[in-house]
């Protein structure tokens, strides 16, 4: 999924049968279109299905998913399906939305280590189009109806770490993580960089949760880093309301992620980084109803709409709100970079050298394996 961890190595392990089937599979690049599907029957809706890897009110990952596919249901002659499944349940989902309800267009929301059965799903259904919310395969042989979506949410996290640093009296900020993935780090020290931006003082305590982490180990995490004295607690989980419901608990400071959760503290509340998939949403389907080719490729940040910070809350000061927003538009005209050099990791190794900047979606990052400057794991 977007931003977030899927085990790369079990994907390619099983490209060979689902997307090396037959030799009319194009190589994904960002400039090919897909035509659109077939329409079930002359003047029938459009059935546009969206699969999702768990609830779709998480107050979460799922939940912008879901507040895009709403804005679905206002384009004409489109009919919206939408089920909720556990991850191993997706491929069952995915089928009784095309072959049960009718779908002609398929959202997945977190395809993960079933990427490869769900590319078999896609080849044997020729008639929709699948659109995967992961980063894209570059180089890889696929069916001709599969696309890829993707937001750069680091750019996002990195305002929010802005807005927290200059926020934080104690200088220490606390991040409940889920797990140490190329991703997770990305969107940590995307953050970290951020929150030393306002202040060079501030620490990032890192607490990892667990990749699957239930809501009572997401809150004990958020627990231990009030007991190491931060006064601003910030989630990078798939699911981050425990995090806010502490913050509000202990009267500290937080920051969101994924959707809108300034109704959990809103006396507390800082900002957040959103993911914003309406347009992206409504432009492919539109392009299907009408019989249009669309993108295989779907990826951006700020520039193009698809990630976003949650409106201010009452805590957040003058100079934050202007460092915050003008940071914001550097990074939307690419006169900015999150990681630009000099960086140096927590060690104080150079990662990033001075002149260089590693610019979304350079491979680089997909390949992060360190912690930034001022950022403290817990053990």
């Amino acid at each position: 999924m977007a931003e977030m961890d899927f085990n790369r190595r079990r994907i390619l392990q099983g490209f060979g049968a689902a997307a090396l089937a037959t030799a009319a599979h194009a190589a994904l690049a960002p400039e090919v279109l897909a035509q659109a599907p077939m329409a079930a029957s002359t003047g029938a809706p459009l059935a546009v299905g969206v699969a999702y890897c768990g609830s779709r009110t998480d107050f979460g990952y799922n939940q912008a998913h879901a507040d895009a596919a709403q804005a679905l249901s206002t384009i004409p002659g489109v009919r919206l399906e939408e089920i909720e499944a556990e991850p191993a349940g997706l491929p069952a989902a995915v089928e009784d939305l095309v072959r049960g309800r009718g779908c002609r267009v398929v959202f997945v929301t977190a395809p993960g280590d079933l990427l490869s059965s769900l590319l078999a799903h896609a080849d044997a259904h020729r008639e929709a189009a699948f659109l995967l919310c992961a980063a894209p395969m570059e180089g890889m042989r696929l069916p001709d109806n599969v696309g890829f979506y993707d937001g750069f949410l680091s750019e996002a996290q990195h305002v929010s770490g802005i807005v927290a640093g200059y926020a934080s009296a104690s200088k220490t900020i606390g991040l409940v993580a889920s797990h140490p993935s190329s991703s997770v780090l990305r969107g940590v020290n995307a953050f970290a960089l951020g929150a030393k931006r306002a202040d060079p003082a501030v620490t990032v305590q890192l607490a990892y949760a667990g990749q699957d982490a239930t809501p009572k180990e997401v809150a004990a995490a958020a627990h231990a880093l009030v007991n190491r004295g931060a006064d601003v607690l910030v989630p990078h989980v798939l699911r981050p309301r425990p995090v806010l419901e502490t913050a509000a608990a202990w009267n500290l400071l937080c920051c969101g992620v994924h959707s809108d959760l300034s109704a959990i503290a809103p006396d507390n509340f800082l900002t957040g980084a959103e993911w914003n998939w309406t347009n992206a949403y409504m432009d492919v389907v539109r392009r299907i109803a009408a019989g249009q080719p669309w993108p295989r490729v779907i990826r951006g940040g700020f520039k193009e709409g698809y990630v976003r910070n949650t409106p201010y809350g009452p805590s957040v000061m003058l100079e934050a709100r202007a460092h915050a927003d003008a940071a914001r538009m550097q990074l939307a005209n690419g006169n900015a970079a999150v990681f630009r050099g000099p960086v140096l990791d927590n060690t104080g190794r150079t990662v990033v050298p001075k002149g260089k900047a590693l610019t979304m979606p350079d491979p680089a990052l997909e390949h992060m394996v360190w912690l930034a400057e001022g950022v403290v794991e817990l053990h």
